[in-house]
């Protein structure tokens, strides 16, 4: 089979031309200039330590989150309850209560576990039960402490 000469040699050219234009005009980008950092992608800064609200459970107001969906913030210090581990969750003494799912309690009083951290949302969608599912344990995963701390972008939500 012959292969036709005149597009493979039209081909080879337009490469060729394109690859010396783009050789000509075009500088490298340096990695300073790939993002929004105003610093280089292989440097690793630390992170700002956010002083904590510091104070006991029951001391602080509870915020609401900013939108639908997002967990609420830990309003009491944390330090004396983690880590989390299989064998040790401090927050579920207070915190877990099947019997408070979509109840109101008193300003002060510890906010009851959500009926989604009761509902097997993969095996059992549907079924509220009376433990609390495996995948809600670790509390440190979706909910994080109230922290005095301004805002790292602007944004319009609240």
């Amino acid at each position: 089979m012959m292969i036709p000469l005149k597009p493979m040699i039209l081909g080879a050219a337009a490469l060729l031309l394109s690859g010396v234009a783009l050789a000509d005009g075009e500088k490298p980008v340096k990695d300073q200039d790939l993002g929004l950092a105003k610093n280089s992608v292989f440097d690793t800064p630390d992170p700002i330590v956010a002083p904590p609200a510091g104070l006991e459970p029951g001391e602080n107001a509870t915020v609401e989150p900013y939108a639908e969906g997002i967990p609420p913030t830990i309003p009491h210090e944390v330090n004396d309850y983690l880590p989390i581990r299989v064998d040790e969750n401090a927050c579920i003494e207070c915190h877990v209560d099947p019997d408070l799912v979509g109840q109101s309690v008193e300003e002060g009083e510890p906010t009851p576990a959500p009926a989604s951290h009761f509902t097997d949302l993969r095996r059992a969608p549907g079924t509220l039960t009376r433990e609390l599912i495996g995948a809600r344990y670790d509390c440190s995963q979706c909910h994080v402490p109230q922290a005095e701390t301004a805002p790292l972008v602007e944004n319009e939500i609240r």
